[in-house]
């Protein structure tokens, strides 16, 4: 900063030209400057490649971002919630469904879980890789 151009080519009048058209700060706006060897044009050129190049990065880092939360749904869609009584199931949700309901209301979830665990129900989460769920039962009572 403050190189041989500050002194030599770089003045006030470039600096505030940079600064209103980019938006810069004062120190940007000097860098841009120096980096460019004085000249205000060439200048902006590189401002406007740097701000291109930022657009493509976060464009990146949105679709990367995007891609993981579609990954994170469709396995919270695979994922099931089961609700189960005396072995009969009663009604299973994907877990997405599950967490988007709490979110909206907890209170409810909370009350229906309550209800769920005092009825003798079981509360269980059945991921898509797991072995298909199977009930014991004794030899003697169920033909």
């Amino acid at each position: 900063m403050g190189g041989i151009f500050m002194d030599q080519e770089l003045d006030l009048d470039k600096v505030d030209i940079l600064r209103e058209r980019a938006g810069l700060s004062y120190r940007d706006a000097v860098e841009y400057l120096e980096r460019a060897k004085g000249d205000v044009v060439k200048a902006l050129v590189f401002v406007e490649e740097d701000k291109y190049e930022q657009k493509e990065v976060r464009a990146e880092k949105s679709q990367e971002a995007f891609e993981k939360v579609k990954e994170v749904v469709r396995k919270g869609n695979e994922m099931k919630i089961k609700i189960d009584r005396h072995g009969d199931s009663l009604i299973e949700i994907p877990v997405i469904i599950g967490l988007i309901g709490t979110a909206i209301a907890p209170y409810l979830a909370l009350a229906g879980t309550a209800v769920a665990l005092a009825t003798n129900c079981s509360i269980s989460v059945k991921h898509p890789e797991e072995l298909p769920e199977f009930e014991s039962r004794s030899e003697e009572g169920i033909p």
